[in-house]
């Protein structure tokens, strides 16, 4: 990938133009033209490190034709990774190892072959469920009693989703990411792992709902534009539809 194209990518990362980066850098608008029309061989190594520190990239990221776009892309997201705290990194590897299951999970068992779904056993808060907990799971053979469907169970803590879930009863899920308003989800929220019921408005608005309104100190709502990360990692499979809380 040449110098130039690398350019094009950074200044559109940064919604500017070459007037804008030249403004920026320091470097003569002239010179950053030339870049382009007159080729990019020739270009001081001045100018590179103030590209390279404009941009938060190494000189090697500029002046190598075999480093990508997305290889930049690669290295800052393993360095913002790496910037997180041990608890923040489990947390990440929950949700990508949860999400990478839901889209590339298939359950085509051989004839005869017993099949398992991981009951997963983390003690959590009241309310809380936790699908994406690494190894920290049961295998539990299929079987006529578990509803069709199910890719995982998960034990419930605590009363926020009585009298429809009992505290400490198994909850069998299936793996999607669309729900309609009502249905029951286990959702990962800014850090935590919860199951409720939900609900979305027409302004984008989510409302995690608890069943006991006795516990609504445990309901969630998320404006669309808060930036809280909200991820569904499946839908709880129920004899029937909860009527959603009048509010």
């Amino acid at each position: 990938m040449a110098i130039t194209d690398k350019l094009d990518y950074l200044m559109a990362e940064r919604g500017i133009t070459r007037g804008g980066l030249a403004k920026c850098t320091g470097i003569p608008y002239t010179t950053i033209v030339g870049f382009y029309e007159k080729g990019s061989d020739n270009i001081k190594l001045s100018n590179l490190q103030k590209l390279s520190s404009f941009f938060g990239v190494s000189l090697e990221y500029l002046v190598n034709d075999n480093v990508s776009a997305d290889t930049l892309s690669d290295m800052r997201l393993l360095k913002k990774y790496k910037a997180l705290s041990e608890a923040s990194r489990r947390i990440a590897d929950g949700v990508i190892d949860g999400l990478y299951t839901m889209e590339h999970t298939e359950m085509t068992p051989k004839s005869g072959e017993i099949v398992y779904i991981k009951e997963y056993v983390t003690p959590a808060a009241a309310g809380y469920a936790s699908p994406a907990e690494g190894e920290d799971y049961i295998l539990v053979p299929v079987s006529e009693d578990i509803p069709k469907g199910t890719d995982y169970a998960v034990r419930i803590q605590g009363d926020s989703m009585e009298p429809f879930i009992a505290d400490g009863s198994r909850v069998f899920v299936k793996r999607t990411n669309e729900l309609t308003d009502g249905d029951i989800g286990i959702f990962f929220v800014d850090g935590d792992m919860k199951c409720k019921q939900y609900c979305e408005d027409s302004l984008g608005n989510i409302y995690l709902f608890s069943l006991n309104r006795d516990r609504a100190d445990a309901d969630s709502f998320i404006t669309s534009g808060s930036g809280i990360c909200v991820y569904c990692f499946g839908k709880v499979l129920l004899d029937s539809k909860p009527p959603l809380p009048k509010i």
